[in-house]
């Protein structure tokens, strides 16, 4: 098994540990969804350590770090009057 092979497999092992949908965990790791799916795929990523740090680092789940998260609420503003 090849360094991509690799990777690949750890990336989709922690992304299924988490319950997390692709988008989701490029979401979580700040890399697009494209790359995100390339990497599963086994086209590599030119900083795998970086990457395997930040699964690390992220390995809570999606749900936890929602919860954690303030909520914004969004009020519906009136239209303003043009003058």
């Amino acid at each position: 098994m090849n360094e991509r092979e690799k990777l690949a497999q750890e990336v989709k092992a922690w992304r299924a540990k988490g319950g997390f949908t692709a988008e989701a965990a490029a979401k979580v790791l700040g890399i697009p969804k494209r790359t995100f799916e390339g990497i599963e795929q086994g086209r590599g990523f030119p900083y795998p350590v970086l990457l395997r740090i930040a699964m690390e680092s992220k390995s809570l789940s999606l749900q936890a770090m929602l919860e954690d998260s303030p909520r914004v609420e969004h009020q519906r503003q009136k239209p303003r009057r043009s003058i």
